[in-house]
């Protein structure tokens, strides 16, 4: 169970003119803030949407940072920490969740996330263009 976020260059008309003023290293620009901000933005909103079990004792998963990210290239995946792989229980109606309408919280965390990670990313860029010319 993860999710993937990558740059879909169809989705980013905006950025292809700033794109064109950016020497080669715009790769480095976007993996910068993805890596970092976005990522962070994405994983926030998931664990916002985990839901707590009634019937665990101790720390829940959306108490404490579930969540890890692998860096891929133009994007990044977010995965739960092998201590909460049962998350995929409750997130696909799998196991004990076998019944129950799947919480779907880590597609739908990303979704929400994506509006503000584009807009962090046009950000980014505008402030990199700024301080270069």
């Amino acid at each position: 169970m993860s999710v993937k976020f990558e740059i879909d260059y169809e989705e980013v008309e905006k950025l292809e003119q700033k794109f064109k003023r950016i020497p080669e290293n715009i790769e480095n620009i976007i993996n910068s803030y993805l890596h970092t901000n976005a990522s962070k933005l994405a994983t926030n909103q998931i664990v916002s949407l985990i839901p707590l079990s009634k019937k665990k004792n101790g720390i829940h998963a959306g108490q404490s940072k579930p969540l890890k990210v692998k860096k891929i290239n133009l994007g990044f995946e977010i995965l739960p920490k092998r201590k909460f792989n049962y998350l995929v229980f409750p997130d696909q109606a799998l196991g004990t969740s076998v019944g129950n309408k799947p919480k779907e919280f880590m597609q739908r965390g990303l979704n929400k996330s994506i509006n503000d990670i584009m807009e962090g990313l046009n950000e980014h860029i505008d402030h990199y263009l700024e301080e270069e010319f």
